[in-house]
């Protein structure tokens, strides 16, 4: 198969799936490759020529999606906006005196550095909270990305290890749509130590399987108390950093492999691209837009049976692959 794929229906059809699979993907924040890579199995036995390809398009229409979500503020990315006090200069008159002792205190000077800090320390707390779960999401997911290389390589002939891998992953991405749809009105406080467990947790399942990172960060962020619009738009941001990671590894592990003299270097693998490029990116605008307009209330519930479908749909997926019928 030549870089560029002959034009023609197969091509329409690529561009079509990629245009549907990624509206559900950054509208819902899941849905992409866990969808898209099965489905396009049907046209091309070799999985090897579908996840680069897949990979590479969600990277860019990633890029795309997340600039939208921030033109509509589905999330907000930067510093903080520091409020202005309405009363500050009405009592300027009153000013507090100190004594010169107090002044030159020893304690009064640790206190005051204390509440200074340092650069680094300040400049992460004045991040807006968007930011903060967006870095905490794609440092553990960079890191999945990066292990799933040496897992995939430690356990690539074992059927079993990477059945069993994927069976997990769609129980509990299924488990937690379950448990969204049944908390659905139940206020969650949010808490960073559940970010943080479930940047492990969605990084971990990212590099023992390759997949569910959406489901699991959209789902588990409103779990830990974060706003279904926010959610997806952290995730989308988050995703696309881990999307470049895993390609990269893709390209470098084929030109590594070229050196070695183990592999003649092809790009044949990302021959669907440009046609999953152009279906995604054009979806993505749409998508953020329906995700601003869509009411939290229904985008919670849509989130929740999302992924208890996509979960039930990796499970059947996968069975139904393991006996040598997909």
């Amino acid at each position: 198969m030549s870089f560029i794929v002959e034009f023609g229906w197969l091509a329409v059809v690529i561009t079509i799936l990629a245009f549907l699979c990624e509206y559900m993907d950054a509208s819902l924040g899941m849905g992409y490759g866990t969808t898209l890579t099965p489905v396009l199995l049907f046209f091309v036995e070799d999985f090897a020529m579908i996840v680069p390809a897949v990979l590479l398009s969600e990277l860019i229409a990633g890029i795309v999606s997340a600039t939208f979500h921030i033109i509509f503020k589905n999330v907000k990315i930067g510093k903080e906006e520091k409020v202005k006090d309405p009363t500050e200069g009405l009592n300027s008159n009153i000013i507090e005196t100190r004594t010169e002792s107090s002044i030159t205190s020893p304690s009064d000077i640790t206190i005051e550095n204390k509440q200074n800090g340092n650069g680094l320390t300040d400049s992460l707390s004045n991040l807006t909270r968007d930011t903060k779960v967006v870095l905490i999401l794609a440092f553990f997911g960079v890191l999945g990305a990066l292990a799933s290389s040496v897992i995939s390589v430690v356990y690539h002939s074992s059927e079993a290890f990477n059945f069993g891998a994927k069976i997990y992953i769609g129980l509990m991405v299924m488990a937690m749509g379950i448990v969204i749809v049944v908390l659905r009105n139940r206020e969650q406080k949010f808490s960073y130590k559940k970010i943080i467990s479930l940047g492990v947790i969605a990084g971990f399942n990212k590099g023992l399987s390759g997949g569910g990172y959406g489901p699991i960060t959209v789902s588990g962020q409103i779990l830990a108390g974060r706003e279904g619009r926010s959610a997806i738009a952290s995730t989308s941001i988050s995703e696309s950093i881990v999307c470049f990671v895993g390609v990269s590894a893709y390209i470098v592990t084929n030109l590594i492999m070229m050196n070695r003299g183990d592999l003649e270097i092809t790009w044949d693998y990302l021959g669907w691209a440009p046609y999953l490029i152009v279906g995604a990116v054009l979806s993505a605008p749409l998508a953020a837009l329906t995700t601003k307009k869509l009411k939290a209330k229904w985008l919670k519930i849509a989130v929740g049976w999302g992924t208890i479908a996509l979960g039930l749909f990796s499970i059947i997926r996968y069975s139904l692959h393991f006996v040598g019928i997909w």
